[in-house]
């Protein structure tokens, strides 16, 4: 693509209803942390201009329970293993901020500009990510772009259209949550299975559970596949967890590995 001058915006709307800070469940216990979650986003990306992709950072909490706290986000580029990767500059405009709940349950979004143009190609992924929590939970860490090209057929000759399917190449974890995922560029029609494995499988010091073959499953309605790691290591241990998707039932795999590393606590 050509380079382009591009921004990138995060945005509040406001839905959801606000009680108290510091309100308790219904049981009379104190709330737990909120947990948060960035979704997906695949569009065209048009044949000039910008076009606007708004990943939503959705809460979720205990009823009678509200969310306090923030994350920061941050765009990534997608993997060199990726069919096509988006880069910062002149495919989407690159940025990051904090974005924060207070006493409220309302989703946020995160505005990133793309740059369309008229040459046919494969589809491109880029991601937002979530990190440095404070006072939430972050359960869904990853969140796909996936700009698709409205300047081809459909499907052209020789490819395989039945989705793409990456995950973001490094990523960060932490004690009480500690997700992996794949995702594929559309909402599934039909049920589809990923198999996931750890690459480091040895040793009595790893840290974490390792998983040697896990099928996933992705229902019909959704686009990612999840895998959750439990943590075994002491406070302050160093944890890496090298992670391998493969043999998706359908799709075309783009970069299928990740290394997580665990704030240390």
């Amino acid at each position: 693509m050509r380079k382009t001058t591009l921004w990138v915006l995060a945005s509040v709307v406001l839905a959801g209803l606000v009680v108290p800070a510091g309100a308790t469940a219904g049981t009379g216990a104190a709330c737990a942390p909120a947990t948060v979650e960035v979704g997906d986003v695949a569009q065209a990306e048009g044949t000039g201009g910008t076009t606007l992709f708004r990943f939503p950072v959705s809460v979720a909490v205990a009823p009678g329970c509200v969310a306090t706290g923030s994350v920061r986000y941050r765009t990534v580029d997608g993997a060199s293993a990726d069919r096509d990767p988006g880069r910062a500059g002149s495919d989407y405009a690159a940025g990051s901020g904090v974005l924060t709940w207070q006493g409220d349950t309302a989703t946020r979004y995160v505005t990133v500009a793309v740059a369309g143009d008229a040459a046919p190609e494969r589809v491109e992924v880029f991601w937002v990510s979530l990190d440095l929590p404070t006072g939430v939970l972050i359960t869904g860490r990853s969140g796909a772009g996936w700009i698709t090209d409205d300047d081809s057929p459909a499907c052209p000759p020789g490819e395989n259209c039945d989705g793409s399917l990456s995950t973001e190449g490094t990523g960060v974890c932490w004690r009480l949550s500690c997700p992996a995922s794949a995702h594929f560029s559309a909402t599934v029609a039909d049920t589809r299975h990923v198999r996931v494995r750890t690459l480091d499988n040895g040793g009595a010091g790893l840290g974490y559970v390792p998983v040697e073959d896990l099928v996933l499953t992705v229902p019909p309605g959704s686009r990612r596949a999840v895998v959750r790691f439990t943590i075994t290591a002491p406070p302050g241990q160093e944890v890496r967890i090298p992670v391998e998707f493969f043999s998706p039932s359908s799709g075309t795999p783009g970069n299928m590995r990740t290394v997580l590393t665990l704030v240390k606590s």
